[in-house]
């Protein structure tokens, strides 16, 4: 992932000039960093900033891009087949922006094209109007902060910061003169949703962050009649309640038509997404990108890796594209419990298992099992230093958890070396997908077959406000390029589509470690994941023992309260 900042200014103070902020910026993106600005006739100064973290094309692309047009500022990964892999997508969206020229309405339609997740901020010299917005699902960050000088515009801010994260549910435009902000929906046609001034669109937002999840709302249709097919419904009921071996239940579900259908086509659809994000990429570590080394065969793919039913089937498809001398990392994150000097917690003994499963099903792999042990004491420390920094504007006690973990995993440090890896495969959105919390089955038993459709929805609808901009910062800030199989376009528009009990089925006839995520679960069965595929949903905060059960979640952690 690359930094990218733009910052409007009133007068000669910037941000540019805070060291730590731009050490945040360029940790995102090591392989070139560039400044270019521009003074318009009002006194007013535009400054862009990036640092680029190379990750697709047959050459590095410098950022930012001006030409005649504009100014165009990037942070993403375009993840569609009928662009040309040897050009650089930087290239690709900014040649398709000057096809536009600096009509507002061509400029959107092409933003509305692009498959993958990105942050854009695109200035149209002629108008004088920025466009910025995040891809619709919410993959990557782009923050926002106003003071008495200026207008920021990033990738990572910090605590020091008052910010917002900008929605990714409209394109933005402000015209930078006027001070107006057009909020412009992602639908096909052109649509002006909202004019709006910008502070006054900044409260509205802040203030819609600031709610709990419970608070979340949306439009449902309790019309809606989900139920075509109850005859699949009861099949699937008794199969459960009269077969008491879990291996013996998959397997018997995959002998009907539609389920055995289904599966194939997520199989079909998750294969493809995973083939494209391993091999877009320059095919060199960290190490060898430096110097150019094309001819590199270390590990330039990694998995975070808990042992899981989302990442071991991630870690399996990552074998069946990537060269077999290029070694897999399978990093693996522990939390020290209490002051033992222990790290073997759930999540790593799941991890030894899966990674014993992968070893037979891809005995031509060298699988790299990373512990990643962290003591107490350093996760204080790197909490309070540098995470705060980056989970925020998020603040509570869970964020910092599930933020603190991905962190110290992303880091790869083991007790004898650091893994090389530019990409690492993340399972993120497979609970909300197909039904993995215990929220939907919480759902299904208060309200049924339409409660969990609506529960599942819900979770669809939030996914973008809730931690994948988070996860984004504090994966990048080692530079390396997060990428999410499950999250893929095609795949996720199959998904939504399907009834709740094609995407998991909550039943006690099936239970725990079954029902949940049923046909993830069947994925990972017609793989040969035997094991895996009834392992019992984990939470990565406990899973990892980073977690205390005597605090509460939804809470504002220490490292934000003021002394």
């Amino acid at each position: 992932m690359c930094g990218i900042i733009c910052e409007i200014c009133y007068s000669n103070s910037s941000v540019l000039k805070d060291n730590q902020l731009l050490e945040r910026i360029k940790n995102r993106g090591p392989n070139c960093v560039s400044v270019n600005e521009i003074i318009l006739d009002n006194g007013i100064k535009v400054i862009f900033c990036a640092a680029v973290l190379w990750m697709q094309g047959s050459e590095l692309t410098s950022q930012p891009i001006e030409n005649e047009y504009g100014f165009f500022l990037y942070n993403g990964d375009i993840f569609d087949e009928s662009w040309d892999a040897s050009i650089n997508d930087t290239q690709v969206i900014v040649k398709k922006l000057s096809r536009a020229k600096n009509d507002p309405e061509d400029i959107v339609k092409e933003l509305k094209t692009l498959k993958g997740p990105f942050s854009i901020i695109y200035y149209d010299k002629v108008n004088h109007n920025l466009y910025f917005t995040r891809d619709r699902i919410g993959r990557n960050s782009l923050l926002v902060h106003k003071n008495e000088s200026s207008l920021v515009f990033s990738s990572v801010l910090g605590r020091k910061y008052d910010c917002i994260e900008v929605p990714s549910t409209y394109i933005y435009m402000l015209n930078i003169k006027t001070k107006e902000l057009m909020s412009m929906s992602w639908s096909e046609t052109f649509e002006i949703i909202n004019e709006i001034d910008m502070i006054e669109w900044m409260s509205s937002v802040q203030e819609q962050q600031n709610l709990p999840d419970e608070k979340f709302t949306f439009r449902y249709d309790d019309k809606l009649n989900i139920f075509e097919n109850e005859i699949l419904i009861h099949f699937i009921e008794n199969l459960g309640r009269e077969t008491k071996c879990k291996l013996d239940l998959l397997e018997q579900l995959l002998n009907n038509n539609e389920i055995s259908d289904t599966v194939s086509k997520i199989i079909q659809l998750l294969e493809q997404s995973v083939k494209i994000r391993v091999l877009r990429q320059p095919k060199m570590c960290q190490k060898c990108i430096q110097i150019k080394n094309f001819n590199c065969n270390h590990c330039s793919v990694g998995v975070l890796f808990s042992g899981g039913l989302d990442c071991t089937i991630l870690a399996f498809l990552a074998d069946k594209y990537l060269p077999k001398d290029q070694s897999i990392d399978l990093i693996n994150v522990a939390f020290e419990k209490g002051n033992s000097n222990n790290y073997d917690g759930p999540d790593r003994l799941t991890g030894q298992q899966s990674l014993e499963e992968l070893r037979r099903l891809c005995p031509l792999r060298q699988w790299v099992f990373r512990e990643v042990n962290v003591p107490r004491a350093k996760l204080e420390k790197y909490q309070s230093e540098i995470i705060g920094d980056l989970i925020y504007p998020r603040q509570t006690i869970l964020d910092e958890s599930l933020g603190s973990a991905l962190w110290f995993a992303a880091q790869g440090e083991n007790c004898q070396d650091t893994s090389f890896c530019r990409v690492l495969l993340l399972g993120s959105g497979a609970d909300e997908l197909f039904g993995g919390y215990t929220r939907h089955r919480n759902a299904y038993k208060r309200y049924g077959w339409d409660g969990l459709n609506k529960e599942l929805l819900l979770d669809w609808k939030r996914i973008s406000f809730r931690n994948l901009a988070r996860d984004n910062r504090v994966i990048c800030d080692h530079g390396r390029q997060p990428r999410l199989p499950y999250l893929d376009e095609d795949l996720t528009e199959f998904l939504l589509q399907l009834k709740p009990w094609l995407k998991c089925f909550p039943n006690d006839n099936l239970g725990l470690g079954i029902g949940d995520k049923l046909m993830l679960r069947l994925v990972a069965f017609k793989y040969g994941l035997t094991g895996v595929a009834i392992l019992p949903k984990r939470a990565l905060q406990f899973g990892s023992r980073i977690a205390n059960k005597k605090e509460k979640g939804s809470d504002i952690s220490k490292t934000f309260l003021v002394s």
